[in-house]
């Protein structure tokens, strides 16, 4: 059943606010500050997943890199990448990937609640 949304970032004070902002929107959430157990359990429960929203830089895993990989089994569930860095790559991939998303930081509540009801709508 795909409830969850998966967050990553390896700032966990960051994560804590994120995971508090999408439970205060109503969803359930799965917080991980490590890229590599958060990809091992997307690969382990694809079907827990209705999103994953992930930092991009990060040690280990990038999120863009993250997400490529998670696009070897699952092209369908909604990733948003969320960084303060801009990436010549990131128009390039949102128009390739219909479910591939960008949030730049530093992003209000707000902002991140209207990419969520477009994702779900």
């Amino acid at each position: 059943m795909n409830d969850k949304i998966l967050l990553i970032d390896d700032e966990t004070s960051l994560l804590d606010l994120l995971g508090d902002f999408v439970e205060d929107m109503g969803h359930d959430v799965e917080l991980f500050s490590n890229p590599i157990l958060a990809l091992e359990s997307v690969e382990n429960s694809k079907s827990d997943y209705k999103m994953i929203i992930t930092d991009h830089t990060m040690p280990e895993l990038s999120g863009l890199s993250l997400i490529s990989k998670v696009r070897e089994f699952d092209k369908d569930i909604p990733c948003i990448l969320t960084s303060g860095t801009a990436f010549d790559e990131i128009e390039s991939l949102t128009k390739e990937d219909p479910n591939f998303y960008y949030l730049k930081k530093p992003y209000k509540k707000i902002e991140l609640e209207k990419l969520l009801n477009e994702i779900n709508a």
